[in-house]
């Protein structure tokens, strides 16, 4: 059994650097967005984790709660997924002059969408009074393998984008990120992406740089607006500070 609450699925480790050959400068902008892309799949992965873990263990007075938590991981994969395949995506194939060369990361999309569908709805409609514990980490294990295999897959092909001016690439990455930070739920959603974070955490022996904000709006956002929803907060593998919360005994 786990020691923490984000334990469980395994989290991506590595961005596999080997993929790089000696005379690329360790400052290619490759390396930093396979970085940062593993640092935010693992967001995911933990708070699925954080679910998987939680889930038999959800009263009646907590599900509302708990359908609210789980809401922010649909809306993280939903919102992640569209801006790579709407913008990422494409961006790379141009730069890469290769049509059809991240291909393998949207057909990825297929192995897990329909399962995952129906989680999506279980935690939008399913009233609290209708929540149960094993049917909820049944629905979690009719997605998560897939959904997890796709995000550790994705790493590596963002690592062998070396080949591209980086200047460039970074470029496609800063509008991407633009993109992201625009659509999304900030203030809800960004409290969330503090709770999934553990800053204990290395990926390839270095810490984690994300989310890549200052401290201090970072402490500003979980301070003001973490009050909202707190209830829901205490279902993340972490506190808003990302120290990590262990397993109930």
């Amino acid at each position: 059994m786990p020691k923490y609450v984000g334990d469980h699925y395994p989290l991506i480790r590595t961005i596999s650097p080997h993929l790089i050959p000696a005379h690329v400068s360790k400052d290619h902008s490759a390396i930093f967005c396979a970085r940062m892309m593993a640092q935010m799949h693992n967001t995911v992965i933990r708070a699925i984790n954080s679910s998987y873990n939680h889930a038999l263990s959800i009263g009646l007075e907590d599900a509302e709660d708990f359908l609210f938590f789980n809401r922010q991981i649909c809306e993280m994969i939903r919102h992640h997924h569209a801006t790579k395949d709407e913008y990422l995506y494409p961006a790379i194939e141009k730069l890469l002059g290769k049509a059809g060369a991240m291909s393998s990361n949207k057909a990825g999309h297929g192995g897990f969408m329909q399962s995952f569908k129906v989680f999506e709805a279980y935690v939008e409609r399913a009233k609290p009074a209708e929540y149960i514990g094993l049917t909820f980490r049944h629905l979690i294990e009719a997605f998560a393998p897939r959904l997890i295999q796709h995000l550790h897959d994705e790493i590596p092909t963002l690592t062998a984008a070396w080949v591209l001016d980086s200047g460039e690439l970074m470029k496609v990455w800063k509008k991407a990120e633009e993109m992201a930070t625009r659509d999304a739920g900030q203030r809800t959603l960004a409290c969330w992406v503090l709770g999934c974070q553990d800053r204990s955490f290395k990926l390839d022996g270095k810490a984690c740089e994300f989310p890549n904000s200052p401290g201090l709006v970072q402490w500003l956002v979980g301070k003001f607006y973490g009050k909202k929803h707190e209830g829901a907060w205490r279902w993340c593998p972490s506190d808003l500070q990302g120290r990590r919360r262990l397993l109930p005994p």
